[in-house]
């Protein structure tokens, strides 16, 4: 059984993840207000996976980015689940309007 808090949609921005060693630049798929799935471009050995990452999420519709600290809950393949573990109140609503534009194209997975 699955927990979920509020929407889930599909998405596609840029993302630019701090690992304390490397910046990458990846592409998120799915958004929510608590976190994100990343499209990593590859599969990830087990010791690959960082404790957290500093995230920088540039959403489509925003001239500011979004700074935050998200730490890894799952991998399948090549995709990621983070949650975020540092996000202020004006950024989470930023993040449900994003969720809420994409469910009126037609985006929501739940």
């Amino acid at each position: 059984m699955e927990r979920r808090i509020g929407l889930r949609a599909r998405t596609d921005f840029a993302i630019t993840a701090d690992n304390g060693f490397s910046e990458l630049a990846l592409r998120a798929v799915e958004l929510s207000g608590s976190g994100v799935v990343i499209d990593r471009g590859r599969e990830l050995l087990p010791d690959e996976v960082p404790m957290l990452l500093r995230l920088e999420l540039k959403l489509p519709e925003r001239c500011r980015t979004i700074q935050t600290l998200a730490r890894p809950v799952r991998i399948q393949g090549r995709y990621q689940a983070l949650r975020f573990i540092s996000l202020n109140d004006a950024d989470r609503l930023t993040l449900a309007e994003h969720v809420d534009l994409q469910q009126r194209r037609g985006s929501v997975l739940h």
